[in-house]
């Protein structure tokens, strides 16, 4: 059953200040005995940890334009994402999303969110609804928590991404790439294929 929590507050995370504790983060993991990673740019960083149970943090920055939204469009920026989940059998995987709608007004399209969980080949292992995600709740410029559980199967040795598929609500475009929603941070949206990669990790047997 999926179990909903959701916050809202305003908050500040300075890069320095996140570089700093994913260090932190990495030292504790290899002194554990733990696999770890750092992905790090400008515009986004992220924390791999754990082999049969992973741990994913991540940080992004939005972009920044100038340009008038269509009526209608949601603007929606990720700013921090967390999964915590086991490989080598069926379990529930933890999932907290914040997200800042960057419009001057709260969005109107009710759309379904999915997180999607594919490898490097674009084969799809798993597809699963948000129910608690919605964007119409996001008021301008807060950023606002979504926290899920959801059942997933173990996960075979390789290279995998987890990404944020959000289509339209018209049953007739869900499948139309050219009308899915893009998250509006930085390295995030893939225009080619209408997906929105949040993270990515490899599970090794």
């Amino acid at each position: 059953m999926n179990r909903l929590q959701k916050t809202s507050q305003q908050t500040r995370c300075p890069s320095i200040v996140l570089t700093v504790a994913a260090r932190i983060l990495i030292a504790a993991s290899f002194a554990l005995g733990a696999s770890a990673s750092l992905f790090a740019s400008d515009s986004k960083l992220c924390h791999t940890s754990g082999s049969r149970t992973i741990l994913i943090t991540c940080d992004y920055t939005h972009e920044t334009s100038n340009a008038e939204p269509g009526a209608g469009e949601p603007r929606i920026a990720l700013n921090h994402a967390a999964f915590s989940f086991k490989t080598r059998h069926d379990n529930w995987m933890s999932v907290s999303l914040w997200f800042t709608n960057l419009n001057s007004a709260k969005p109107s399209e009710s759309r379904p969110v999915y997180l999607a969980i594919d490898d490097d080949s674009g084969h799809n292992y798993i597809r699963r609804v948000l129910p608690h995600v919605d964007f119409r709740s996001l008021a301008p410029g807060q950023k606002t928590e979504f926290s899920e559980h959801l059942l997933i199967p173990a996960l075979h040795a390789g290279h995998y991404r987890i990404e944020l598929w959000i289509p339209s609500s018209d049953p007739a475009l869900k499948f139309d790439a050219g009308h899915n929603l893009l998250i509006e941070s930085d390295g995030v949206a893939d225009r080619k294929t209408g997906l929105n990669r949040v993270a990515s990790f490899a599970v090794v047997r």
